[in-house]
């Protein structure tokens, strides 16, 4: 058998091309189907084309699916406007996906899709914080001699988001001085993540010695604390 160099050149350059993935129903729908049986059942594994999935959809699902639909489309389509940057190639995938109801997946399309309830739940904590915070006129931290200032704070606990981000899952916990936000990010994967909740978590008030700038997500503007260490017990999480 002869084989000719050529050959193999075209093989080797030859672009992979992934099989879409074809849902009779709306892989929205689907992805809202799938967070519902995976909360009540944890542990137990599902894909949007298992049958079950598709059995557990009801009416409830389908008017959170359009609701989610109505959100991003809207939220996205008004950051487009009065933004003078483009929106990112993911976010626009995600308009594309949702106002013309694909059903036909792509590459990472049905990854997508699966994102999108976690997400919006997410954002609703965060437009919630809007409406009781100030998350826009958000001072900026004046720095001692252009280095940052470790200070004192005394803050109340919130509540904890989890965010499924492209390399990694981080929880991000957070807290207030009554007018504005306060945030601390620990991978999902830190071996003192249990014991951070533990000493945080249903506290009136927690104390921090910490250095921390102003951050935010999408218009949620923040402060993030780094290199902290709880006031009382001096336990440093970085």
């Amino acid at each position: 058998m002869n084989v000719v160099v050529s050959d193999l050149d075209n093989i080797f350059s030859a672009t992979y091309k992934e099989k879409a993935t074809e849902f009779q129903e709306d892989p929205l729908v689907l992805s809202v189907s799938l967070k519902e049986l995976m909360e009540a059942n944890p542990g137990s594994y599902y894909s949007m084309e298992d049958d079950r999935v598709k059995n557990n959809i009801k009416d409830e699902t389908r008017i959170l699916a359009e609701k989610i639909r109505k959100y991003y489309g809207k939220k996205y389509f008004w950051t487009n406007l009065t933004n003078a940057r483009q929106i990112s190639d993911f976010r626009g995938r995600v308009c594309y996906l949702l106002e013309n109801r694909i059903h036909t997946c792509e590459g990472k399309d049905v990854g997508i899709y699966y994102k999108l309830p976690y997400f919006y739940e997410e954002d609703m904590i965060y437009d919630d914080f809007k409406k009781q915070y100030n998350t826009t006129d958000v001072p900026r931290i004046i720095r001692g001699m252009g280095k940052p200032v470790k200070s004192q704070l005394k803050l109340k606990y919130l509540k904890t988001t989890s965010s499924r981000q492209q390399k990694r899952n981080i929880n991000r916990f957070w807290f207030t001085d009554e007018r504005y936000l306060y945030n601390i990010e620990v991978a999902s994967d830190n071996p003192l993540l249990e014991m951070f909740k533990q000493l945080v978590v249903d506290k009136a008030e927690v104390a921090f010695d910490t250095f921390y700038e102003v951050d935010r997500i999408d218009q949620l503007y923040f402060y993030k604390l780094f290199n902290f260490t709880l006031a009382k017990e001096h336990n440093e999480i970085s």
